[in-house]
């Protein structure tokens, strides 16, 4: 086994429910502690992950991933959990990776809106260019090739879900900020100026710490509401029902990372 391929993927998962379904995957567990942090080490389709518990939004996770990242010398970092649907073919339950990564909340805001910067840089003036965190043409293809063939469980009828209805998986944008987005306004928004499939609130943060430190950052999410005027309700409704096929889905591309 070459020394790259025996370093830890660092798996992040910003709460306990996401966390416990990537846990029932793993194998040979053992726990450590990182700082305060307890982490869980193991094997997930033979390869080495280091999981962990982020906690929600951008600070908390992207300060996890750089602990676990450094301390334990991963060679990639993943992001795993339930998101908000911002487009309209998509349904709870189905599954995006992230392609792109956007920060929505960070830039300049003014009266008419707020202009988009590339996080780290002063929102200020025209240095705008390259705001999202992208995944490497090359490594999007394999991924879509580890999932090309997978078939996702259907959702629990009991949860209000149509009957026999296998999630979907979709590669696209998902946008990330300091907010739980209950508005259909919000999510208008949000498709309209990124073509978003999905808004979560830790993938692009995660992404940018990746990026410093040099690694690869994946984002897989599986819809838990549509970030809409029901999302406060459905996100509790559904977030145990949908968290295993994001799960499912990590444990099927870690093998290619």
């Amino acid at each position: 086994m070459s020394l790259q391929t025996d370093r830890p993927i660092g798996l992040l998962s910003p709460l306990a429910e996401e966390r416990d379904e990537l846990l029932h995957h793993l194998t040979e567990v053992h726990h450590l502690a990182v700082g305060h942090l307890r982490v869980a080490t193991g094997r997930l389709d033979g390869q080495a992950v280091a999981l962990a518990e982020s906690g929600v939004g951008k600070v908390a996770s992207a300060a996890i991933a750089t602990m676990i990242a450094g301390t334990l010398q991963c060679r990639a970092l993943v992001v795993c959990g339930v998101a908000g649907g911002i487009d309209p073919a998509l349904s709870i339950g189905d599954v995006v990776i992230a392609d792109r990564l956007i920060q929505h909340d960070y830039g300049h805001l003014t009266d008419t809106g707020i202009r988009h910067f590339r996080p780290g840089v002063p929102p200020i003036g025209d240095a705008r260019d390259r705001i999202a965190f992208d995944l490497p043409g090359e490594l999007t293809m394999r991924l879509a090739a580890a999932v090309k063939d997978i078939r996702l469980p259907p959702l629990p009828v009991d949860v209000g879900a149509p009957p026999n209805a296998s999630p979907r998986i979709a590669f696209g944008p998902i946008v990330s900020g300091d907010q739980f987005i209950n508005s259909e306004a919000v999510r208008m928004r949000l498709s309209r100026d990124h073509a978003a499939l999905a808004v979560e609130m830790e993938g692009a943060a995660v992404a940018q710490a990746a990026e410093l430190l040099g690694i690869p950052c994946v984002v897989i999410r599986s819809l838990s509401d549509l970030a809409g005027a029901e999302s406060h309700l459905d996100f509790p409704r559904f977030l145990r029902a949908v968290a295993p096929s994001a799960a499912q889905v990590v444990a099927r591309v870690v093998s290619v990372l």
